[in-house]
């Protein structure tokens, strides 16, 4: 579901036009948020609710990000991207400094590639 982006670019959730649009950004959000994490599988416990609910609201400021930046909505993208990047780095952050170790399970994106951190949609 596109819901939350919609909501944040203020598209009605009826209008479809960009839904392909969406989803494909959508898709390189989830790329993108996947190989940051990557290098922090150990410290990152991804079945944690809140977890899982920081990498999409992160996912959903980044497809933002790539939508705004596609409309030449230059200042408007700084802000989603500057937003993307504080969740990500506080989730970073905060697990480094608990200095333990967790257990990760990847979960299956709603693309299809198995592996992927983030599910960028309601």
């Amino acid at each position: 579901m596109q819901t939350t982006v919609k909501t944040l670019l203020d598209i009605a959730s009826a209008d479809t036009a960009d839904d392909s649009l969406l989803d494909t950004l959508g898709a390189l959000a989830d790329q993108h948020i996947d190989n940051i994490m990557l290098k922090h599988d150990e410290k990152i416990p991804n079945t944690s609710t809140n977890v899982l609910n920081d990498i999409i609201m992160a996912a959903n400021y980044y497809t933002v990000y790539l939508y705004k930046t596609r409309r030449d909505q230059l200042d408007e993208a700084k802000f989603y991207l500057n937003s993307f990047q504080i969740i990500i780095d506080g989730m970073i952050e905060q697990r480094s400094i608990e200095g333990e170790s967790y257990t990760v399970e990847r979960h299956n994106s709603r693309f299809g590639h198995g592996h992927e951190f983030a599910l960028w949609a309601d």
